[in-house]
């Protein structure tokens, strides 16, 4: 697997966040540990904007086959009746 490209960044982080780092993640790790930490709060940060932009995409008057939990739960099964049929294909099971 090919190595990730760095690319430095200077952060300025307040003193008291900057000494909690020190004290509770070894010199080595801190890198990895703002890291995975940027990721996982980007990773939401993207989710609410997806979130945000799609709000209100969908619209009751457009699905009015699901307007009960009955509904959606007849169309969940469905689908699943369907994935689990895709997958009896793909392992050559159909017939069983």
């Amino acid at each position: 697997m090919p190595r990730a490209v760095k690319e430095r960044l200077n952060l300025y982080l307040t003193k008291s966040v900057a000494d909690e780092l020190r004290r509770l993640v070894p010199a080595r790790e801190r890198t990895k540990f703002v890291e995975e930490i940027l990721s996982r709060e980007l990773r939401r940060a993207r989710l609410k904007e997806v979130l945000a932009r799609t709000a209100g995409a969908w619209k009751d008057e457009d699905h009015p086959d699901m307007m009960t939990f009955e509904d959606v739960n007849r169309w969940l099964d469905e689908i699943r009746r369907g994935s689990e049929q895709d997958t009896l294909k793909e392992w050559g099971e159909e017939n069983e």
